[in-house]
């Protein structure tokens, strides 16, 4: 049975990803999912991380900082070194075929400069009749962008999220990219809050997964 809506609110991004983890391993649903790979999944799970710039690295996570940085810093390019897409690309340099390109990061800065309360500041990475004939499409459809009393917050809608394996890396390019942002606009840079439509973990993760959860719960008896 599909387990629907769940929400965790955490002081960084080391904690939430430990609670995250634990939620979809304790109460995810098991599915096999069209590539014929089992899951478990929650849909529709919201974390909120307060301070994404403590404890930004997971101790237990396999990417170093040097790696993090690398993705962090392509995903504020609109560059592509020849992958299928980029977030980076997608967000900084958006187009359709035919059409000139689009910093939609630069126009968000645009937009949050010239209204303080703006609910526009929004970016998208879909492109749809790229998209929607695709089989490798991205998994961070909407990035947006709320300034309120000085400090800058950013709200993120996956439509897929692999919490083992990539959660720790989206959440730190984010924390870059909205500390980009915010220095851009003279403001404090504030929370992250990702709403997962599928937060899930691979079957070739369980392993790592219940050993870690494990030995988590034998430090706290």
């Amino acid at each position: 049975m599909a387990r629907l809506g769940r929400f965790i609110r955490a002081r960084t991004i080391s904690d939430a990803w430990l609670r995250a983890l634990n939620l979809i391993w304790r109460q995810g649903a098991l599915i096999t999912d069209e590539r014929s790979t089992r899951i478990r999944e929650i849909l529709s799970l919201q974390v909120v991380v307060e301070d994404p710039y403590q404890e930004m690295i997971p101790a237990q996570y396999s990417w170093n900082e040097e790696r993090l940085e690398e993705y962090a810093s392509q995903l504020l390019s609109g560059e592509n070194p020849g992958f299928e897409y980029t977030y980076g690309e997608r967000l900084r340099a958006w187009h359709l075929p035919g059409m000139p390109e689009l910093d939609q990061i630069e126009q968000i800065i645009s937009r949050l400069r010239a209204s303080a309360i703006t609910r526009r500041a929004t970016a998208v990475t879909w492109i749809v009749p790229i998209d929607s004939a695709k089989d490798e499409v991205p998994c961070m459809i909407v990035d947006d962008f709320k300034l309120r009393d000085g400090r800058l917050h950013l709200s993120i809608f996956f439509r897929s999220h692999d919490f083992a394996g990539a959660y720790p890396a989206n959440l730190y390019g984010l924390a870059r990219l909205l500390q980009y942002v915010s220095f851009e606009i003279g403001a404090k840079p504030g929370s992250i809050s990702t709403t997962s439509a599928s937060a899930h973990i691979y079957e070739h993760d369980w392993d790592f997964v219940e050993k870690m959860l494990r030995g988590r719960d034998s430090k706290d008896t």
